[in-house]
């Protein structure tokens, strides 16, 4: 486990890839998906910890941390008001998800499709160029007619010279 008071040197982008939680049952049925960044604007369920079974809504992530901040979710400060308590993102459930930003909501819908396996088997060949097709015909050219040449040849390299020689080298 990382120590709290040491700050990493890796970058943002890659430490929001361990921002994830398991989707609830529902949202795994209906995406198809077992689980899902979390952002800010989810409604998440805590499963363990002192808050255990309290469901809100996230206020703010913490990517240096992997930790949350979840509405509702507070405890008294030692000098007297309340304080948020960070709850790791591996500790929580998301049970809905904020689909206002676009890219996420198409981020999250872009999963595995449901098809059945007869439609996953097709395959679409890519497109080739001009100069790939052209690429392949000059090889096909050049190819063939060099293993004709070698498999309709008599003789080979090791009886070359057979006939010249009359058992006595000079």
């Amino acid at each position: 486990m990382i120590n709290k008071n040491t700050t990493l040197n890796i970058k943002k982008h890659k430490l929001d890839k361990h921002i994830r939680s398991p989707l609830s049952e529902n949202l795994r049925n209906e995406y198809n998906k077992r689980n899902a960044r979390v952002i800010k604007g989810d409604t998440v369920k805590v499963l363990r910890g002192e808050y255990k079974n309290v469901e809100g809504k996230v206020e703010k992530v913490r990517t240096g941390r992997s930790t949350l901040l979840i509405e509702g979710i507070q405890r008294e400060a030692s000098k007297g008001g309340k304080v948020k308590v960070q709850i790791h993102s591996s500790n929580v459930i998301v049970t809905s998800f904020n689909l206002h930003d676009k890219n996420r909501s198409n981020i999250i819908r872009k999963v595995r499709s449901s098809k059945p396996e007869e439609e996953k088997r097709i395959t679409i060949k890519p497109k080739l160029t001009k100069t790939r097709i052209r690429r392949n015909l000059n090889v096909k050219k050049v190819l063939k007619p060099q293993e004709n040449r070698i498999t309709n040849s008599t003789s080979s390299q090791d009886n070359k010279g057979e006939d010249d020689y009359d058992g006595v080298r000079k």
